[in-house]
């Protein structure tokens, strides 16, 4: 066997096809055409550019109402927070019962609850035992006895006269 090639002029060579010039084709839109679907995609683009813009105020509106709102919320969480603190204190007890005509006792009795036993000695309260747990009593006056009682506790000049 032999692995020699054999060359020969004659064999026979597929033949490429001849390029030849394509006549030009003619545009389907004339530029008056093209003009015009230009400014349709331009006007149709300037419409949806308004369109998206006004949303996006109006949500930013509502975003700002919404965040103004939570923070109003907000502060009344706050005060109600602070008025329950003071409504709850200790201090505000003994107003509301001062107010009901209640007065605080200093020897106080308590009551074993397992087996009812009454541990102290009850005494009777008159109500002057702890004076500074009592609020002050307001006495209601007319302004024209208001403006008598505070001038007559003016001190007065020497050899002046009311």
């Amino acid at each position: 066997m032999s692995t020699a090639v054999s060359f020969r002029g004659d064999e026979h060579q597929p033949s490429r096809p001849g390029l030849t010039l394509v006549p030009p084709t003619r545009s389907t839109v004339s530029p008056l055409g093209f003009g015009l679907i230009i400014m349709a995609l331009v006007v149709i683009g300037m419409a949806l550019v308004m369109v998206i813009t006004t949303s996006v105020a109006a949500q930013s509106r509502e975003l700002s109402m919404l965040r103004n709102e939570a923070t109003e919320l907000q502060y009344r969480a706050a005060n109600l927070t602070t008025e329950l603190q003071r409504t709850s204190s200790s201090a505000s007890l003994v107003i509301r019962a001062s107010d009901a005509g209640m007065v605080p006792n200093p020897n106080p009795v308590f009551i074993r609850l397992s087996d009812g036993a009454i541990l102290g000695d009850a005494t009777p309260v008159l109500g002057d035992e702890a004076p500074h747990l009592r609020r002050p009593s307001v006495s209601l006056h007319t302004d024209e006895e208001a403006a008598a009682a505070a001038s007559s506790a003016l001190p007065m000049a020497p050899g002046a006269q009311r």
